[in-house]
């Protein structure tokens, strides 16, 4: 194992409070409102809060095994610590590097978010005319902003995404209330039935699938252990709590965006012709400065995402690099106690992906690209987690009977989420697709060639 340039992350550095909002501001609350439920809208329609409704329960179920495992194990592994604690340290291995690319990938969406549809929204809601060249200085601007709010140290980062994510979602959800009580009229109990949606029942099944993607950061908080007081409870709570508290609000901001706009109407709402819906009902109803106020928050909520991902994926580089599986520079912790060089190797990897992706196929294909190959490394890992719960109850001599079925159930449905992410075959799909199958492979390859790595310094693990 190479530890040289080892050095400790802060412990005891954050609580529960702090680890509790990290998994809601890395699912970009804000921006996933106006953004991510548009997809889904696509196929739910008018019976988008029936979706988001269902997919929160399907995430709960994940998040239920997650917190299951942190219960056993802290660190700044995250999810590379748990696989190994149930299946050993070659599908750890694995993990962690299908992990790195699903996050960088994921960093590059996000930048590619920020490029792509602020100047449409500017241009199409407020009439502003964006020269073609801002949408690559706004790429390195969010990447750039979320790592230096990272390097600034996980107290004073993971308190900035807090607060953040407590002011978009209070904001977007207040003017929620007051649309709701101009107009009670709209209000309707029916958008919670199949009635509205596209073939019914089918089209409930596909809105939920691509709801999934608006709960994609509610892990965010597993890396963090190694820097939490009493890591194993705060961790276990904190990724519970997270997704309670995404599932009430894409629950209620699908509700309201759905009956505002109109049931019957929602076609229109997911039509390509609308760049930025949420956006333009909120101007229809409260007026051009909450239309501005919402697209700032759909800006921040973005670049708050890019914190949290960096935060977390930064600190996986480095347990990895610990363990002797990639270089050993990557270990190394600033005087602020942050894993500056992982963190800069990573957002400046999403920077060359979102720019060189733009450059070839355009913003919006890199940001289909990106969003696809992300999704099925978010998918993969994740069904891996789901296996080691009964595995780990295994090794520690219980009986796994309830962790299998738990595990079971939800592999099966990310399977079908999986496979669903296929519906619409593109070229930005199929490079995504290939992207992920070639790092699969050979990551994969490298990892049965290669012996295990070491034990992790900083994991803790129950006897």
């Amino acid at each position: 194992m190479n530890n040289q340039g080892y050095s400790s992350l802060r412990k005891n550095a954050i609580g529960l409070k702090e680890n509790m909002f990290q998994g809601v501001a890395g699912s970009a609350p804000a921006g996933a409102a106006v953004a991510t439920l548009t997809g889904a809208a696509a196929y739910a329609l008018g019976s988008l809060p029936l979706a988001a409704f269902i997919a929160f329960l399907v995430v709960f179920l994940n998040a239920f095994i997650i917190s299951r495992l942190s219960t056993r194990i802290a660190g700044a592994g995250g999810y590379y610590y748990y696989v190994r604690s149930g299946l050993g340290s070659r599908p750890a291995r694995f993990t962690g590097f299908l992990y790195m690319f699903y996050q960088v990938m994921a960093l590059a969406f996000i930048s590619l978010s920020v490029g792509v549809f602020v100047p449409a929204v500017l241009g199409s809601v407020f009439g502003i005319a964006i020269p073609g060249y801002l949408m690559y200085v706004l790429i390195i601007a969010v990447l750039a902003s979320g790592f230096l709010i990272s390097y600034s140290g996980v107290k004073e980062s993971t308190r900035y995404t807090m607060y953040m994510a407590i002011a978009e979602m209070a904001i977007v959800a207040g003017m929620g209330i007051v649309i709701l009580a101009m107009r009670p009229s709209i209000n309707t109990a029916s958008v919670f039935t199949p009635k509205f949606a596209y073939g019914g029942l089918s089209g409930v099944g596909i809105g939920v699938l691509l709801m999934y993607t608006a709960f994609s950061g509610f892990g965010a908080s597993t890396p963090l252990g190694e820097e939490s007081r009493e890591a194993e409870r705060t961790i276990s709570k904190s990724v519970l709590f997270t997704v309670i508290v995404l599932g009430a609000f894409f629950v209620f901001t699908s509700y309201y965006f759905t009956v505002a706009w109109g049931p019957a109407n929602m076609a229109s709402y997911a039509s390509p012709d609308n760049l930025a819906p949420g956006i333009t009902m909120i101007r229809s109803y409260l007026g051009t400065g909450a239309a501005i106020l919402i697209t700032v928050l759909f800006i921040n909520s973005l670049l708050t995402g890019t914190v949290v991902v960096t935060n977390s994926t930064s600190r996986v580089m480095m347990a990895m690099s610990r363990d002797g599986i990639i270089h050993g520079a990557f270990s190394g912790v600033s005087h602020r106690k942050t894993p500056h060089i992982s963190a800069a190797f990573i957002s400046a990897m999403a920077a060359a992906i979102a720019i060189i992706s733009a450059a070839v196929m355009g913003g919006f294909g890199a940001f289909i690209m990106t969003a696809t190959a992300a999704t099925l490394g978010v998918l993969l890992v994740h069904a891996l987690i789901n296996v080691s719960l009964p595995a780990s109850d295994i090794r520690l001599h219980r009986y796994p009977y309830g962790s299998i079925t738990i595990s079971v159930v939800s592999i099966a449905v990310l399977g079908f989420i999986f496979y669903s992410t296929f519906m619409s075959i593109s070229t930005p799909v199929i490079v995504g697709s290939a992207a992920f199958a070639i790092f699969s492979a050979a990551v994969l390859i490298h990892s049965i060639r290669n012996p295990a790595g070491g034990s992790g310094i900083e994991a803790s693990v129950e006897s």
